[in-house]
């Protein structure tokens, strides 16, 4: 009976052994448990590749300077006749154009005398019955002129007969106008007019002055009044001796100014 609870007891004893054996070793198994260090993953950092900015030079366009357009008048033709707009295909054309304007039909042109291709002469002659007569009373000097190359009278010029002042192609005033020269004319009369170039009939101003007599040349001076000539205007100065004909011309001279 003893040993029958020793026994047991022996067998409690061992089974609590084995129990707190059991709890050790799961204490122990629990204790001795290696956490496994928590896994990093390794960030991949990728660097951006940079690419360097491509820098385009910015384009410079030049400035563009507009010039003001300006328009230059037309210079006015250096001529007594005709008027510019006026051709004349012929020398002998606008020669007798203009002595027939300005003195009828009196005067008469003599050979025409060849300077270059482009320019020439004429002396101008009293008549009788068509035909000249005397010593030649003025000389025409002409030339092709402008883009259609009409022929023009450029002035007309003698020794006898002569305006110096104001010089050809001067620009003058629309004002009274002192003209000089040298002259002659029957009993020493001269007529010193001006009138618009390519017509006659416009006439601003007509004086009768004294200058020499019977070929002799002597000083005149005369104011013309040219107040209502217009600025641009072209105008013929005319100096020419009186005879006390009609188909006699006198000496004389012509030279063209402009009204500035």
């Amino acid at each position: 009976m003893r040993r029958t609870q020793r026994s047991i007891v022996l067998l409690a004893a061992l089974a609590l052994l084995g129990a707190c054996s059991d709890d050790s070793s799961s204490s122990d198994t629990t204790a001795g448990s290696s956490t496994l260090p928590a896994t990093t993953e390794a960030t991949t950092t990728t660097t951006p590749v940079t690419t360097p900015a491509t820098t385009t030079p910015a384009t410079t366009t030049p400035a563009t300077t507009t010039m003001a357009s300006t328009t230059v008048p037309a210079a006015p033709q250096p001529a007594i006749w005709p008027a510019a707009d006026v051709v004349f295909t012929t020398p002998e054309a606008a020669a007798t154009d203009f002595l027939a304007a300005v003195f009828g039909e009196g005067p008469v042109l003599g050979e025409f005398q060849a300077g270059d291709q482009r320019s020439g002469e004429f002396e101008v002659f009293a008549s009788v019955d068509g035909a000249a007569i005397g010593e030649p009373r003025s000389l025409l000097l002409l030339r092709q002129l402008g883009p259609s190359n009409g022929w023009f009278v450029l002035s007309a010029v003698s020794d006898v007969a002569t305006v110096t002042t104001p010089e050809p192609m001067v620009a003058v005033p629309a004002a009274p106008l002192t003209v000089k020269g040298v002259g002659t004319g029957f009993e020493a009369t001269i007529v010193v007019s001006a009138f618009v170039v390519g017509d006659a009939a416009t006439e601003f101003d007509r004086e009768v002055t004294m200058a020499g007599n019977l070929g002799e040349a002597l000083p005149y001076t005369v104011t013309l009044d040219l107040t209502t000539a217009s600025p641009g205007q072209l105008i013929v100065l005319l100096v020419r001796g009186g005879t006390g004909l009609e188909t006699d011309p006198g000496d004389f001279a012509a030279v063209p100014v402009v009204i500035g």
